[in-house]
C-alpha cells in the first residue's frame, strides 16, 4: 500500500480565525456553512466557552481559529506541539510550544481546559488526557470534540478515531468526572457532508470537475439544505454521526 505525503490530495483550507476584516469573516462564513464539522464544533463550542472565567487552557490551539469567542473576563493561554508548524502549518507567536509529553504547566494551573479535533492526531491519548487532568484545577472544567465520520486528514498524522465507550474508559482511568458525551449529528448529516465534500473537490480539480460541479450544483444545495436541517433539528441516527463533543470535569 502506497503511503500518501502530508496533506496529498486534500483541499488546503487552514482552520483559521474570521479576523477583523470583510474578507476573513466572509471566508470563515463560508467554510462553516459548507464544513459542518466545522459548524457543529462551533455550535457546540461557543456557549461553553461563554460561560467559563479565570484561566483558560486551549491545547493543540493550531491558529486560535475560536479565541475570538473567549470572554473577556478569562485568561487565555495557547499550548501546541513544537512539531505543529513542521506538521500542521501553524506558528503564532503568541503560543506556547512544547517538545511533547509533560505540559509545561504546574499541576492545578487552569480553571477549564478545551480542544477541538485534536485527540485523533495524539498517539498517546491517555496520557494527553492525563497532563490535561493535572494542570487543572479539582473541578475544572474540560470541553473537547472529536470526528467520527471524517476523511483521513493530515496525513500521517492523523490516527484514531473513537466511540463514546472508548472515551468515557479513557477519561474514566486519566480521572475525570461528571462525563457527558454526545454525537454531533446524525447518519443523515454526515452523507450530506461527503457528498458536499465530493461537490468541492471536484471544483477543484480542473475544467472538467468545474463542469461537473456546475452541472451538479442544484442537488449539492439541496444536499446541503438537508444537512443543515439534520444538524439543526436533530434527526436520523445518531450511531453514525460526525464526531462527538465531550465535557468533564477534573
Amino acid at each position: 500500500m502506497r503511503h500518501k505525503k502530508k496533506n496529498e490530495g486534500l483541499p488546503p483550507v487552514a482552520n483559521n480565525p474570521p479576523g477583523n476584516t470583510f474578507a476573513g469573516k466572509a471566508i470563515f462564513f463560508v467554510r462553516s456553512l459548507l464544513d459542518m464539522q466545522v459548524s457543529s464544533v462551533y455550535r457546540d463550542l461557543r456557549p461553553w466557552l461563554e460561560e467559563r472565567s479565570g484561566t483558560l487552557l486551549e491545547v493543540g490551539c493550531g491558529a486560535q481559529p475560536y479565541r475570538y469567542l473567549v470572554p473577556d473576563g478569562c485568561r487565555y493561554t495557547g499550548l501546541d506541539s513544537e512539531e505543529a508548524e513542521a506538521n500542521f502549518a501553524y506558528r503564532l507567536p503568541d503560543t506556547i510550544y512544547y517538545g511533547g509529553g509533560q505540559f509545561p504547566f504546574e499541576d492545578g494551573s487552569f480553571d477549564n481546559l478545551f480542544h477541538t479535533e485534536v485527540l485523533e492526531h495524539v498517539y498517546h491519548a491517555g496520557q494527553f488526557l492525563a497532563e490535561c487532568r493535572r494542570v487543572l484545577k479539582p473541578g475544572g472544567g474540560m470541553f473537547f470534540t472529536v470526528p467520527f465520520q471524517a476523511r483521513y486528514h493530515y496525513i500521517p498524522h492523523d490516527f484514531f478515531r473513537y466511540t463514546p465507550a472508548a472515551l468515557e474508559r479513557m477519561l474514566d482511568e486519566a480521572g475525570f468526572t461528571e462525563i457527558a458525551i454526545r454525537p454531533r449529528g446524525s447518519d443523515i448529516t454526515v452523507a450530506a457532508n461527503k457528498c458536499i465534500s465530493v461537490f468541492y473537490r471536484w471544483l477543484r480539480s480542473g475544467l472538467p470537475g468545474i463542469v461537473a460541479g456546475a452541472v451538479i450544483s442544484p442537488f449539492a444545495l439541496a444536499t446541503l439544505i438537508v444537512g443543515w436541517l439534520s444538524l439543526r433539528l436533530t434527526f436520523g441516527s445518531y450511531d453514525d454521526c460526525l464526531g462527538y463533543t465531550v465535557t468533564a470535569r477534573a
